[in-house]
């Protein structure tokens, strides 16, 4: 079998890598989907294919202070509650997690398999299916890296809540702001910053866990005003 031929018979079954459970179907295989789909194995020829735990680190600093892959991940071909695959102020990149995550990881380690881009975070609780069209059928164990930018019109102090089912947390400017981490059910935490008139970069890191329910939304109000969706700029 050629290297192509087993690249290919890998890909159309559910594969381990490094601990992270990869779903290429909508539903995990059966032990005996499992069996069957078992590519012959090829003589060893000394070289091993590295997991995402012996991976080096696959992003690199930009100008703006955000990180990219090395190699760039296809995009959806549609919209799912995360994202789309064409337009919007925050990329983010989608990476498959081992299935004892309960913290978030250390994503700048890993290699995303998804870009999915969206203007705003507003995925209230509701039950993720489907999984990242076009590219994987991932419904659960994944973690999305959102970055990019927004703006504010004068100096305040503005108070962003965080609301995330599993974990997320929110970094401005480089600094974290909120730690909603770990395992949980829709949970609310919030910051407040002191912000110039301008630009600033957001980062946004979320996982879910096992399949269920997903919750992901983020909002911002100057002072003593009722928090609104934060959306970004292009």
């Amino acid at each position: 079998m050629s290297h192509s031929s087993l690249r290919l018979a890998l890909l159309a079954s559910a594969v381990a890598l490094g601990g992270c459970t990869v779903y290429v179907n909508n539903r995990p295989p059966s032990n005996q989907q499992q069996q069957q789909a078992q590519p012959t194995r090829q003589p060893s020829r000394g070289i091993r294919r590295p997991t995402n735990a012996q991976r080096p680190t696959t992003t690199t600093p930009t100008q703006t202070g955000t990180t990219k892959p090395v190699v760039e991940p296809p995009r959806i071909n549609g919209r799912i509650a995360f994202g789309n695959g064409s337009l919007g102020a925050f990329k983010g990149y989608a990476y498959v997690i081992p299935d004892t995550t309960t913290k978030m990881p250390d994503l700048s380690k890993m290699v995303p398999f998804a870009t999915l881009l969206t203007d705003s975070f507003i995925v209230g609780r509701q039950e993720f299916s489907g999984g990242f069209p076009g590219v994987l059928a991932q419904e659960e164990w994944f973690a999305i890296r959102y970055e990019g930018a927004f703006d504010v019109q004068r100096e305040s102090g503005y108070t962003f809540k965080l609301l995330s089912d599993d974990g997320a947390i929110l970094y401005i400017d480089g600094e974290k702001l909120i730690d909603n981490d770990g395992v949980h059910m829709p949970q609310e935490a919030q910051g407040t910053k002191l912000l110039k008139p301008g630009r600033h970069q957001l980062r946004l890191d979320y996982f879910q866990g096992k399949k269920g329910t997903v919750a992901l939304t983020l909002s911002m109000g100057e002072g003593d005003a009722a928090p609104r969706p934060l959306v970004g700029v292009r």
